[in-house]
């Protein structure tokens, strides 16, 4: 078997070869981790012992702490943006507006859309399980109709265009 190749891409080796790649690395992270090695403490050279003078640290507890990386938010702040982030802190949303304050017409056409599906299911499982129930012939017909009407008023009601003075294209992928 050929020996694998360090300067080929992952995907153009062999499952035997990542595998073996993959446990080498472990095994190195497991050997690191078993020595008791930090990467703060090979980052520090005079927070190690000497090995001449055998002497220790003065401090061994600055050594075991590790410093806190500063993080994006880790700057001084100016007089400006201490103003800025006292308005942000005060913003109230505006309160939303009432569900019943909608067109009516659409509230019903979504109300058909969506309690006929579930109604027709309900009624066929309790048909099921009460075989003497009698349904009148008139219920499916008008149910598939105000169905289909509500579906229409909803389609109908759609917007057919965009607003001239949005500029906006949605969504971006």
């Amino acid at each position: 078997m050929a020996s694998p190749n360090r300067d080929a891409e992952p995907d153009d080796l062999p499952d035997a070869d990542v595998d073996a790649r993959w446990s080498d690395i472990v095994a190195r992270l497991e050997d690191v981790e078993q020595s008791g090695h930090t990467v703060e403490a090979a980052r520090q050279p005079d927070a190690q012992p000497d090995a001449q003078s055998g002497a220790e640290p003065a401090d061994s507890d600055a050594a075991a702490t590790p410093a806190r990386p500063s993080g994006p938010r880790d700057w001084p702040t100016t007089p400006e943006v201490e103003a800025l982030e006292e308005a942000q802190d005060h913003f109230v949303p505006p309160d939303p507006e009432p569900v019943a304050h909608r067109e009516p017409l659409l509230t019903l056409a979504w109300t058909v859309a969506v309690a006929v599906p579930v109604l027709t299911v309900l009624g066929v499982i309790v048909t099921a399980l009460l075989p003497d129930l009698s349904v009148p012939a008139w219920v499916g017909p008008a149910g598939g109709g105000s169905f289909v009407a509500a579906i229409a008023v909803l389609v109908w009601r759609m917007p057919h265009r965009r607003d001239p003075d949005d500029h906006d294209p949605g969504a971006v992928v």
